[in-house]
This record gives structure tokens, sequence and C-alpha cells, in this order.
């Protein structure tokens, strides 16, 4: 398994809860204010992103010279920003659709129920088993009652099993399977009344996630558009996260740095300086999309 692991390049990849760990301080951070509704298919943004990672590494040292201001420890976490949103959104989608049995499970419970009530209920009239304890049985209406009464059932009939031990239909995996769904019924009710709290911090934990992925890798489209955009290949380094949208057109203007030329062909930047980050809890426009960003986040 080991030489396995090692033929397919597995053992190099990273843990997504890791990924998760280690940028979960930034994520924290991050205000109410400035988180963004997540507005692009998460699964394929994520993938895009770790594939273009190679070329946009091999800018590193040339971003780190000629954009001094530039994030460079928010561009060495992109892969981890990627990865904990991947983490995130997972846990978002399991929190939405929470898996369970319970239908089945409900259905197999109550038949069960019925069955060891009714040998109960003959074992008792033939003074094989003790009643008076029937009484206290619920009916089985409801996921908790049926619970209650599958838990007292098998405890009533344990207590008396070697007077009644084949004196019925009834088996000890009859008694042990009576016990498991008691305690699964409650479990996954359990479950399902906490759904909603675990919803919200769910869904808070994949905008944070999403807010961050985006506002970096925004930034780094900036960058590499700064940085190749006499070669013209920006959009092939850093592509942008929304297809469909808009391309920039040949006349829209190319990040600049106050003191430098910018490349031939392309019409200086004059819009003013900003963080160049949304901050609006409304779905934002694609950042990128229809044009080159309106500031510069790189500015010394």
């Amino acid at each position: 398994m080991e030489t396995m692991i090692q033929n397919v390049g597995l053992s190099d990849e990273a843990l997504l809860d890791e990924a998760y760990a280690r940028v979960k301080p930034d994520l924290d951070a991050l205000q109410e204010a400035e988180l963004l509704q997540v507005n692009l298919d998460v699964t394929a943004g994520v993938t895009s992103v770790l594939g273009l990672l190679p070329e946009v590494k091999a800018l590193r040292e040339q971003i780190v010279k000629q954009l001094p201001a530039f994030d460079i420890a928010a561009f060495d976490k992109l892969e981890d920003y990627a990865l904990a949103l991947s983490f995130a959104n997972t846990g978002y989608l399991a929190a939405t659709q929470p898996p369970d049995d319970l239908q089945d499970l409900n259905t197999n419970a109550t038949k069960l129920h019925d069955r060891l009530f009714a040998d109960a209920q003959a074992l008792a009239q033939h003074g094989l088993l003790n009643g008076a304890q029937l009484a206290q049985l619920k009916g089985g209406n409801g996921y908790k009652n049926l619970a209650q009464d599958l838990q007292l059932l098998g405890r009533v009939m344990r207590q008396d099993w070697d007077k009644i031990q084949n004196k019925s239909g009834t088996t000890a995996d009859d008694l042990k399977a009576a016990n498991q769904m008691s305690v699964r019924l409650m479990r996954i009710v359990g479950l399902r009344e906490q759904g909603p709290a675990l919803l919200a911090a769910a869904t808070d934990q994949r905008l944070r996630a999403f807010t961050i992925f985006i506002n970096v890798y925004e930034d780094v489209r900036r960058a590499v558009a700064y940085l190749r955009g006499r070669q013209g290949d920006a959009d092939a380094i850093a592509p942008s996260l929304y297809p469909g949208r808009p391309r920039k057109r040949a006349t829209d203007p190319v990040p600049t740095v106050p003191g430098t030329t910018p490349p031939a062909g392309t019409v200086p930047n004059t819009s003013p300086t900003g963080s160049g980050n949304a901050t609006s809890t409304a779905s934002p426009a694609p950042p990128g999309a229809g044009g080159a960003p309106s500031n510069d986040p790189f500015l010394s």
C-alpha cells in the first residue's frame, strides 16, 4: 500500500482539514461586513486555482521585486485557502443535507417494537414475565417514545431471560437490536434538532473561506496582469473564475505602480487606489470581470 501511494503521488498531497486549520485564524479575523456571498461553483474554482498554481508561483520572485507592497504572505497561502474552501464547502453541503437513515430505521424499529410487545404480553399472561412494567410503555408513537419503548422492552425481557428463553420467538439478537435501534434513533433525532445551529456555523465557515480565497486570488490576478502586460498572457496564467462573463478589452487599463512605465500598448490606470476587496454581503459582481480592477493594492 505504501508503494502504491508513492507511485500515484498521494503522499505529497495536503489534507483538507489540516489546510483549514492552518488558515483558520485568517478566516476568523474577517469581519461579518466583509463576507462575500458564494457566487460560483466552488469545486470548479478550487480545481482551477490548484491547476494554475505552478505557473503563478513561478512569478513569485518577480512579484516580490517589482511589487514590494504586495501581500506575499497571502500569496504563499493561496493553496491552503483553496483547500480550506473545499473543506468548508463540503461541511456546508453535509449540513444542508445531513445523511441519515431515519425513515428506514423507524420502519424497522416499529416492526421490532410491535413484535417484542406482543411476545412480552403473551409471556406476562403466562406468568413468565413481570407484566406490570409494560404499563410504562409509551406506545411507540414518535421517534423518542419508540426509542424509550425499545429500551424498556429489552430490559424487561432480559431481566427474566432465564425463564423466557426459548418460550417465544424473541431471541437474544432481537434484544441487542432493540438496544442499538434505540440509541440510533436518539442519535439521529438529536442531530436533527441541532441542525439549524450546525447549518449556521457551516454557512459562516464557508463564507469566510470563500471570501479570503476570492480576495487573495483576485490580488494575484492583478499582480499577474501587471507583470505580464507586455506578453499578453495574463489571462492564460491566472484566468477569471467566472467563465462566460465579459472578457477584458484591449483598451482596459492595466494596474501600474507609481514610478514605473506601463507596458507598451496599454492605458495607464488612473483610477483611485484602494484595497480592492469587496465588503458587501450582497452577491458581488465577479471580481475582475468586464475589465481590469479599478484599484491597485500593491502600492508602496
